[in-house]
């Protein structure tokens, strides 16, 4: 059915410029193409006016990439097919990309992936976000954006395909609520990388084949591509390198889930919801490394399970401090401020502060890559185990600093140079009520009207797309390696 339909509208949108010449004007002509173009749109499913491009990840480098090829193809469920409903976000995010990620953390999940059991529902991700994200989401029967998809993931978990099944043949469009599972949940998510001409500065952001590799070299990812005619009617193992259409200003929009690539064929592997046996090598494509980068993909995001998923490799030692925030308040208008904090040595023998490296770090909400140590504390006290020590150091935010919304964290041997046998109370997050974030402009800081909070972590809150404290490390790290 999704072949046949496809087939015909291609065809449509190739042949009316010739089947209207004689009778139409060339605007109401190219009026036509577009109306049809947008029906084929909503068939599709990708609603680019829902999405949020600002929750961005910290870009990696190309050194990150340490391999010529990579595949989370044996962990994929097998290629599924959408019917005529407009739900391709639903099918890459929840069916793809959750499924796929569960398959690489659960070997039960891998072990069973051919069966509905274990495979997560794109009806009930769907339902999901119609009834929790009406106003971001199509009120038509198709339609949808990454971030409410991810939002409903992270907060209200999807069910399986055995608890809410897909048939092609007729899909309720208003009227019912998606299930959701509490346990399968998602913990955070990213924006990788977007077009420029998806971006309100007109800039791109991380789209390069680099970056988008060191992503994949972590785990699976969902991309949105603007599709042509070659590409609709492709049936072939080949890479697909170039398409005869770029419908710029009519885009045929449509959401993907990335699987790998490799620099022997210079393609990524994407693949797709229109079933095996009517499209592409076994429902599946290569794309070309330039020809993604520069035309096809418009966007690219992740997610992650478990906050574990991005940890860093701790050594093993006995030592064992933990820091934490007391206050932070505004010196004068000039944007100076005092911070005061303890340091507490929780392991079994005497440490020396100065051995530790201690920073205050000033880093904007869902911008990573926007970020400023404050300080770095080089207090020479030996503690033994079990004392504590308050210090209190004054600070300014720097000019530099973008105006924003931000968070400011003290962390302990940010760049794993130490090691300590428990991460977490290494980090002090200070906050506004409710993980509120601060606002940053013109070299200060102003404060929640509510108070601050003072918290250890700020994933697994209200507050979506929140770091982990493993992010937060790396990106420090990538930054340190990088000077």
């Amino acid at each position: 059915m999704m072949k046949s339909f496809r087939k015909k509208i291609a065809a449509i949108v190739l042949s009316v410029p010739t089947l209207f010449m004689a009778s139409c004007t060339d605007e109401e002509a190219q009026q036509i193409v577009n109306t049809i173009i947008d029906i084929f749109a909503s068939m599709l499913g990708y609603d680019p006016n829902g999405e949020n491009w600002e929750d961005t990840d910290d870009l990696l480098d190309g050194d990150d990439v340490t391999s010529s090829s990579k595949s989370w193809v044996d962990y994929c469920p097998p290629v599924g097919n959408q019917g005529q409903y407009g739900t391709c976000v639903a099918w890459a995010t929840s069916y793809g990309l959750k499924t796929t990620m569960n398959a690489i953390d659960n070997s039960t999940w891998k072990s069973n992936k051919n069966s509905t059991s274990y495979q997560c529902s794109p009806v009930d991700l769907w339902h999901s976000m119609r009834s929790s994200y009406s106003s971001e989401v199509s009120n038509k029967c198709g339609g949808s954006s990454f971030d409410p998809a991810f939002k409903v993931m992270q907060s209200k978990g999807v069910a399986t395909l055995a608890e809410v099944p897909f048939t092609s043949q007729k899909m309720a469009c208003d009227g019912v609520s998606g299930k959701g599972k509490s346990s399968n949940k998602i913990t955070s998510y990213r924006t990788i990388a977007y077009s420029a001409d998806m971006s309100s500065t007109g800039e791109a952001y991380g789209m390069t084949v680099n970056n988008i590799k060191a992503h994949l070299e972590k785990g699976p990812l969902v991309i949105g591509a603007r599709l042509g005619e070659k590409f609709m009617s492709w049936n072939s193992s080949a890479v697909i390198k170039s398409d005869t259409k770029d419908y710029q200003g009519q885009h045929a929009y449509h959401a993907m889930m990335l699987v790998g690539f490799d620099d022997n064929k210079q393609a990524f592997r994407i693949q797709n919801s229109w079933g095996k046996s009517d499209w592409g090598d076994n429902g599946m494509i290569w794309v070309d490394y330039n020809f993604f980068v520069k035309q096809f993909c418009f966007g690219v995001w992740g997610a992650n399970n478990t906050s574990s998923s991005v940890a860093t490799v701790r050594k093993s030692t006995s030592d064992n401090i933990s820091v934490k925030v007391i206050s932070d308040v505004e010196l004068d208008m000039d944007g100076n401020r005092t911070v005061k904090y303890t340091i507490t040595n929780n392991g079994a023998n005497s440490i020396n502060t100065k051995d530790y490296s201690i920073i205050y770090l000033l880093f904007k909400a869902r911008d990573l890559s926007n970020k400023h140590i404050l300080f770095n504390n080089e207090k020479n006290v030996v503690l033994e185990a079990g004392k504590s020590i308050t210090i209190e150091k004054n600070y300014n935010i720097p000019a530099e600093a973008k105006a924003g919304n931000y968070y400011t964290a003290l962390i302990a041997d940010p760049y794993n140079e130490m090691g300590d046998k428990n991460f977490d109370d290494n980090f002090s997050y200070v906050t506004g009520k409710n993980l509120a974030t601060f606002y940053v402009t013109g070299g200060r800081m102003f404060n929640n009207s509510n108070g601050t909070s003072i918290v250890s972590s700020i994933i697994d809150k209200e507050h979506m797309n929140a770091y982990s404290n493993s992010e937060v490390q790396n990106s420090l790290i990538r930054m340190k390696k990088a000077k």
